[in-house]
């Protein structure tokens, strides 16, 4: 028996190349999905009045870049499964590699971003829909998921088990949903564009006030006229809000690496995976920014994402709380327009779920191949071809955290989570990164290159984080932006995060423990590259 068997669960993953590097380029755009990432951050632009949002994307895009560019080094020189964990475990070390597994197999099986599905995407669709067909049954049905604890908790059920259903599927048929998925985003997100810009901002406002008044609502100049803060161009608050944007939408670059033992080798594959896609969201964001500055305009979005538009008497009864929101305004009359965009408002978060449940699943995949986790978990089915086991845990982790969120109140504070995951996964990972280059082992093309990248994308997500929490403990008040940037279970998210480190410590002493009563020493297994 060679020495890679007896270190290792299996000598092969049981995964196979398959990715191309069209599937690449598309599931690395959908982890990041403009359309969906970039209004989130801009609600927050009420705490930073005078910010600059077309900059303020250009900062986020920029501070993101060079972690973008380091995923390409590393995807080049580690291609495999669970890239991530695996040179972090290897060159920082297994514990290290540990607490980012973890937080990737809690972070997206708690957050898995069925409920924001829900709430930003379902509840509005159908409230557009009763709106278009003017069928007020809809539009109640839509009200009752967003407040009815049952209703609710059986719609998010419901999208976690199609989640599942496609993860169980291979990395190809996964490869081809996502795909097809992504188009859909890419055509939905290209016509919301040309429709704001042909629109312009008199052609919003005559088609918001038709629709609101008509509905006894507001109309948009006595809602700009009740904006009060300041608009003088503000340079902090136009950096901080760069911060938001990256944070939830530009550092979310390196959904090709967790696959990277399924994707097909070669500079150009990972290239599209991760540069191209990059740079091509960049464009669709700051092009799709731009047309919210010039069409719906930054007042107006702030006032309404803040107090909403609604009034006693009536209104629009599609709550603004995400871009759905706004765009479905001039066309709600228009159903062919209408469709196209509410039914590419679909891939908004499902597809960014499933690609959440690759992370995780490979890095249980990852781990149980070091034989920290139970050889069942590298179990791959031979119909299916995919980690069925691993899957399913998955997936139970996802039920139990949806029905705990529903029904006992618990949630992560939604901020202080990303930030959390900026530190755990891509500081980490930068650091590392750092520490590979420093290896004989590297092409001396690549090691500059590696070199520059990870530093200077752990000095940016170190001040993008570190920025974030100062200037949020100096305004933790109860109306400002620190409230708001630790606001929910801060306690239980903090104890929960404290929990995965010393889980890893633990985990890590009692797998060696284990496995050397077996004949296995655990240490030996991150002396070595797992085989493919």
């Amino acid at each position: 028996m060679s020495q890679e068997n007896k270190v290792f669960a299996r000598q092969s993953s049981g995964l196979t190349r398959t990715l191309s590097a069209r599937d690449t380029f598309l599931l690395n755009f959908m982890y990041l999905a403009p359309a969906a990432s970039i209004a989130y951050p801009l609600t927050f632009a009420f705490f930073f009045p005078g910010s600059n949002w077309i900059l303020a994307t250009i900062i986020g895009a920029l501070m993101a870049l060079p972690t973008a560019f380091m995923y390409y080094y590393i995807g080049m020189l580690t291609p495999k499964t669970a890239a991530d964990y695996v040179y972090v475990s290897r060159y920082l070390g297994p514990i290290f590699g540990l607490m980012q597994a973890l937080v990737n197999i809690f972070a997206y099986g708690i957050g898995l971003d069925v409920q924001t599905e829900q709430s930003l995407v379902i509840v509005p669709f159908i409230q557009s829909l009763g709106l278009s067909f003017h069928n007020s049954g809809l539009i109640s049905l839509a009200n009752a998921i967003s407040s009815s604890q049952l209703d609710f908790f059986i719609f998010t059920t419901i999208m976690i088990l199609i989640v599942g259903g496609i993860l169980i599927l291979s990395t190809k048929w996964i490869a081809r949903i996502v795909s097809s998925l992504t188009i859909l985003q890419i055509i939905g997100t290209i016509v919301i564009i040309v429709l704001l810009f042909d629109l312009g901002r008199a052609g919003f406002i005559s088609s918001f006030n038709s629709l609101s008044t008509s509905l006894g609502g507001n109309t948009y100049q006595s809602i700009v006229s009740s904006y009060k803060l300041p608009i003088s161009f503000d340079a902090l608050g136009t950096f901080l809000l760069g911060i938001m944007i990256m944070g939830n939408l530009f550092i979310y670059n390196n959904a090709p690496v967790w696959v990277g033992g399924e994707v097909k080798k070669g500079e150009k594959t990972i290239k599209a995976g991760i540069i191209y896609s990059y740079l091509f969201a960049v464009l669709i964001s700051i092009i799709l920014v731009v047309s919210i500055v010039y069409t719906i305009g930054e007042k107006f979005f702030i006032e309404t994402s803040e107090f909403g538009w609604a009034t006693s008497s009536g209104g629009i009864p599609v709550a603004p709380y995400s871009l759905l929101a706004y765009v479905i305004i001039p066309v709600y009359n228009n159903l062919p327009i209408l469709l196209i965009i509410l039914i590419s408002s679909l891939t908004w978060y499902i597809s960014y779920a499933i690609i959440g449940g690759l992370t995780g699943t490979r890095a249980m995949v990852a781990a149980s191949m070091d034989r920290l986790l139970p050889e069942k978990f590298v179990d791959i089915s031979p119909k299916l071809k995919s980690p069925y086991f691993a899957v399913l845990v998955f997936l139970g982790i996802a039920l139990l955290f949806n029905y705990l969120e529903i029904y006992q109140g618990f949630s992560l504070t939604l901020m202080f989570g990303v930030l959390s995951y900026m530190i755990f996964q891509y500081l980490i990972a930068s650091l590392s990164a750092f520490k590979i280059s420093k290896s004989k082992e590297i092409p001396s093309k690549i090691k500059g290159k590696l070199l520059i990248s990870s530093i200077l994308s752990a000095i940016s997500i170190v001040v993008a984080v570190g920025s974030l929490i100062i200037y949020g403990g100096l305004t933790y008040t109860s109306s400002g932006f620190g409230y708001q940037l630790f606001s929910g279970n801060f306690i239980p998210s903090a104890l929960l995060l404290a929990g995965i480190v010393i889980a890893a410590i633990l985990w890590y002493v009692i797998a060696k423990v284990v496995r050397k009563k077996k004949g296995v020493n655990v240490d030996m297994v991150f002396t070595q590259i797992p085989p493919d």
